[in-house]
């Protein structure tokens, strides 16, 4: 009798060993899961209203939010170049400034003259600049800038482009009595009356007399242009709280 219990015994212990093992395969714990490191966001630029607080730009100055470039850096560097120009701070305007020379001289020391011409009286003068920024025809970056001075209103036209740690502004050559003349997409129809001008101007000469920018006649001292950019007051249509849609002529 206790050997037929001792062989029960045996078999069951034998059948749970097996029934345990597995017939003898491994028990692999399964591998913990490793989630990969979530990426910081890149930070947000500031506001350009933010920005103006924070470098004390000046308030005549405004820039559409929504057109402002995404780089901050690009943003304080357009405020920056700006409020230099209104405040007539020749040390800090000229390091951005193109030292390329055009018609015999470079922008930076076009801003000499300029100063010597009565810079300061005019940029005090000015009420309100709207810095419009998209692309010229050529696809760079640019700036529109509109200035005015009461109901008279000018504009500037200028490249920028990333420089080093900075950036440099270079000026386009704009034509006076050409604010007047804008309509629509100001950026656009700017490049597209540039391009009339040229067309007619390398028209042959003849005793034929025609418009540029809607002004003077070939010939007329006023219609020559300016290849140098002038502290020129202009307003725009883009002012907040609204302004004249249609601006007026140069300043007298």
């Amino acid at each position: 009798m206790n050997l037929i219990k001792t062989v029960l015994t045996a078999i069951v212990l034998s059948s749970f060993l097996t029934l345990s093992l597995g017939c003898g395969e491994e028990v692999v714990a399964p591998k913990p899961v490793v989630k990969a490191p979530k990426r910081k966001p890149k930070p947000k630029a500031k506001t350009i209203d933010v920005l103006k607080i924070e470098h004390s730009i000046d308030s005549r100055i405004y820039v559409n939010e929504e057109d402002a470039p995404k780089d901050e850096q690009a943003r304080i560097a357009i405020l920056k170049f700006f409020d230099a120009m209104l405040k007539v701070n020749v040390a800090s305007l000229k390091p951005m400034l193109d030292m390329v020379d055009k018609d015999s001289m470079s922008d930076r020391e076009q801003i000499d003259a300029m100063v010597q011409n009565g810079l300061q009286e005019q940029m005090e003068d000015v009420s309100f600049v709207d810095v419009k920024i998209g692309t010229g025809s050529d696809g760079r970056q640019c700036i529109l800038a509109v200035y005015e001075v009461g109901m008279d209103y000018q504009i500037q036209v200028w490249y920028f482009a990333k420089s080093g740690d900075g950036f440099i502004f270079t000026s386009e050559s704009t034509p006076p009595n050409l604010a007047g003349q804008l309509r629509g997409d100001w950026m656009t129809h700017f490049f597209e009356l540039k391009d009339e001008m040229i067309e007619i101007a390398n028209q042959p000469d003849d005793d034929t007399s025609y418009t540029i920018f809607g002004g003077s006649s070939e010939g007329d001292s006023e219609s020559s242009g300016s290849s140098r950019p002038r502290p020129n007051p202009g307003g725009s249509p883009g002012r907040p709280g609204g302004a004249p849609t249609a601006p007026g002529g140069p300043l007298g």
